[in-house]
């Protein structure tokens, strides 16, 4: 599947992981915006791959991606952040919640070509545990062609913090409710990335039936 969003225009892109092995394709034009949003979820093993191509001057993405686990599923997902022309920028975002004996591998790329100069990308995978067995691998690459640009990744990998359940609990609050409670403040901040109120509305009801 590849969608091209045309010079000057700005799209909010939302796709539901429903098939194995899926292959996105994305190109931005001049000027043009792109808000990629990315659900993956499902009780089979599933790997996907995004690619996005900032092929115009003054191009930007912003790709946030929401990745649920349950039981002993395997989700992967792939992407890359190809800058191909001048003054772009990209601004990437991956969350996974992760239960039971979940797995997530999460591989991510940003390509810099020699004639993408003044190049702005930033990646960055953030990953709650709520079990033991459950567990995620973050690998980022950089591959850098132009000197005048500004790149940077990072990534993380945590568990419910002990106090905060404490603390909720204390305040008998249940801990199903209390859970709840800091999956939605972990999701928070990609969820406020989406401009378009109903769109995030939508994308947050999607979350919560996933969870």
């Amino acid at each position: 599947m590849k969608t091209t969003i045309p010079t000057g225009q700005n799209e909010t892109i939302v796709r539901e992981i429903t098939d194995n092995d899926d292959i996105l394709e994305y190109a931005v034009c001049d000027n043009a915006q792109l808000t990629l949003v990315l659900l993956l979820a499902g009780q089979q093993n599933k790997e996907v791959s995004a690619h996005i191509r900032l092929n115009g001057i003054g191009a930007r993405a912003d790709i946030l991606g929401f990745v649920v686990g349950k039981d002993d599923v395997r989700l992967a997902l792939h992407t890359v952040q190809e800058h191909r022309a001048p003054g772009t920028t990209s601004n990437l975002l991956i969350k996974s919640v992760l239960t039971d004996a979940a797995k997530f591998f999460y591989d991510g790329g940003i390509q810099v070509a020699p004639y993408a100069q003044k190049t702005n990308a930033y990646q960055r995978n953030e990953n709650l545990l709520l079990s033991k067995t459950a567990s995620a691998e973050s690998k980022p690459a950089l591959e850098i062609l132009a000197n005048d640009v500004r790149c940077t990744h990072g990534a993380t990998v945590g568990t419910v913090p002990a106090e905060q359940m404490w603390y909720l609990s204390c305040r008998g609050i249940s801990k199903q409710e209390a859970t709840r409670l800091i999956v939605s403040g972990f999701l928070t901040s990609a969820l406020s990335r989406i401009a378009d109120e109903s769109i995030r509305h939508d994308v947050e009801e999607k979350l919560w039936q996933m969870l």
